[in-house]
């Protein structure tokens, strides 16, 4: 008789959702074990895969890291019984993060301002703003604006991470996870996020698509904020969990740059 067992960790790291959105699971044959990974999410996680193992001969070196694409089922390796008339034992853990880490931006892109054409805003905290803009985030950008001022998508992509029923907001750190939200996947991987929006103030459905210059949303004052503003930063994931910010430019009317703090920008 075959001796087993086996023990899974799940360690998600960003993923404000139910652990079930990604499982490892085997299936046992004749022959060996056969790993399967399903991620059932709307955007590609990073998989890490460990095992100890014995009698087993793996078909793929270990430990593993592995991207799965968005509503995916496969199979992600195999072990076969090096000795099918001895025990053999199997241990394993696994640990995910929102996002492929092998994206690249594509810097080329000039982004859409995130708010109506002809209008004009204060970016009250550009990059490596000293507020709060340091850390792994540090390419952020805070327009000040009225509450409910519409907000536009700066870039092409699909909704899939969204929160709009928060009504609390502080100038402290304790408010944080209040914060409603849009994230936007674009074409190439990365991540815009919309932050601090209004009660109630999403204008979008996961899995939507949407398109430059679309009405995604409403700003406010949720979450950590001093006042009624947007947050808006691109990102990527990086190895390990997480995610690093990317410098963007912008379309104005001076023409595609880079925006600074201080300085006040028309839609166009």
């Amino acid at each position: 008789m075959k001796s087993f067992w086996i023990l899974l960790f799940l360690i998600v790291t960003g993923l404000p959702q139910d652990n079930s959105s990604v499982t490892v699971y085997r299936i046992e044959t004749e022959t060996g074990i056969e790993i399967y990974v399903r991620n059932s999410n709307l955007y590609p996680v990073t998989l890490n895969y460990m095992v100890e193992y014995e009698n087993l001969t793996p078909s793929r070196n270990l430990p593993l890291v592995q991207v799965i694409q968005p509503n995916t089922d496969l199979k992600l390796m195999e072990f076969e019984y090096s000795n099918v008339s001895a025990g053999w034992d199997y241990s394993s853990r696994y640990r995910y993060y929102m996002g492929d880490i092998n994206v690249q931006h594509n810097d080329s892109f000039a982004y859409r301002l995130p708010f109506p054409i002809g209008e004009e805003f204060l970016l009250t905290q550009g990059f490596n703003g000293s507020f709060s803009h340091q850390g792994e985030l540090p390419h952020a950008l805070d327009f000040a604006m009225p509450e409910g001022t519409p907000i536009y998508a700066a870039r092409n992509g699909k909704v899939v991470m969204l929160e709009g029923s928060n009504s609390k907001g502080g100038p402290t750190a304790e408010f944080m996870e209040y914060a409603n939200f849009i994230t936007v996947m674009h074409d190439d991987g990365t991540f815009a996020d919309y932050s601090h929006l209004k009660f109630r103030g999403v204008n979008v459905e996961l899995g939507q698509n949407v398109r430059m210059g679309q009405l995604i949303g409403y700003s406010g004052a949720t979450g950590f904020a001093t006042g009624p503003h947007l947050h808006f930063v691109v990102k990527k994931a990086k190895r390990g969990g997480g995610f690093v910010s990317i410098p963007v430019r912008f379309a104005t009317r001076r023409g595609i740059m880079e925006l600074q703090a201080g300085k006040s920008y028309v839609g166009y």
